[in-house]
């Protein structure tokens, strides 16, 4: 079964041409991280990357930025897209399952032996297509990944409607054991603040980032809960930051941050975007 796109002609271009030509254009940009291979370190293995899902006039560029870190890294053999679920339909965490995934630029496959893994060794995860078959999360980072990656990839597609601390540090301790049989890279799929005066969102967001940066789980969601912000995929993120403890000490790093208003210029209520990379190991 083929997983077709659901929102290509809507968050990105839907025909390849003109889906290559943006992702480029936004890789090239004066905010975009072409040339900037020294602030970006040259990672030699990293556990993962944090990812925006608006569309790409708006969210692109700090995409670019994720993807672009996750090309400089050695090879993986599965990417685990973590996904919040925006419509509520389908089990808590959905797994995908279609044997691919399409987009503009062609057929992604679906790794089914981590599939197989997951939902056999953990109640928590189920297959459930319902769950994916018009959400955008996952589905959006998926054009970045066939753009930078410079070798061949499977990826293993989760949607999470269960947006608690428990299930995230559920969804870690299935990474370590999945990263057991696979070499695997995690992109969490999150916005953050939501249809908030810029001032307001930047000063929240920061907040929130600091959390994610020194991979401070627990604070990461008191935040969230103090201070009302509206991020989509907390669960993905707190599930890529205890993964990344489980294999690393190093902290998290912020690549970049910016917020829709930059684009519409409308700064009274935007939506917050941050690119994170979780280095494993950095190339003396």
């Amino acid at each position: 079964m083929i997983r077709k796109p659901a929102v290509a002609g809507y968050f990105y271009p839907a025909e390849e041409r003109e889906l290559r030509l943006l992702i480029e254009e936004l890789f090239s940009c004066e905010d975009g991280p072409r040339g900037k291979e020294e602030e970006l370190g040259k990672w030699k293995e990293i556990s993962g990357v944090v990812s925006p899902h608006a569309g790409y006039i708006y969210s692109g560029v700090v995409a670019c930025w994720s993807f672009y870190s996750l090309s400089l890294a050695s090879p993986v053999d599965t990417i685990v897209i973590i996904g919040p679920n925006h419509r509520g339909v389908g089990r808590k965490v959905a797994v995908s399952d279609a044997q691919w995934w399409e987009t503009p630029l062609g057929q992604v496959p679906v790794d089914e032996e981590a599939v197989e893994f997951l939902i056999s060794h953990y109640p928590l995860f189920s297959l459930d297509s319902r769950a994916h078959h018009l959400e955008h999360s996952v589905e959006v980072q998926i054009p970045f990944l066939q753009y930078f990656l410079p070798y061949p990839f499977q990826i293993l597609p989760v949607v999470v409607g269960d947006q608690t601390l428990t299930v995230a540090l559920q969804i870690s301790q299935a990474l370590q054991e999945l990263s057991q049989i696979r070499q695997i890279a995690v992109v969490a799929s999150s916005d953050f603040s939501h249809y908030e005066p810029a001032r307001i969102a930047q000063v929240k967001d920061s907040h929130a980032l600091s959390c994610i940066v020194a991979l401070q789980t627990e604070e990461f969601y008191q935040v969230i809960r103090r201070e009302e912000i509206s991020i989509c995929g907390p669960a993905g993120i707190a599930a890529l930051m205890d993964y990344h403890k489980s294999r690393s000490p190093q902290e998290g790093k912020l690549l970049f941050y910016s917020h829709s208003g930059k684009v519409t210029g409308d700064y009274r209520e935007v939506v917050g975007y941050a690119s994170l990379v979780f280095p494993v190991s950095v190339e003396e």
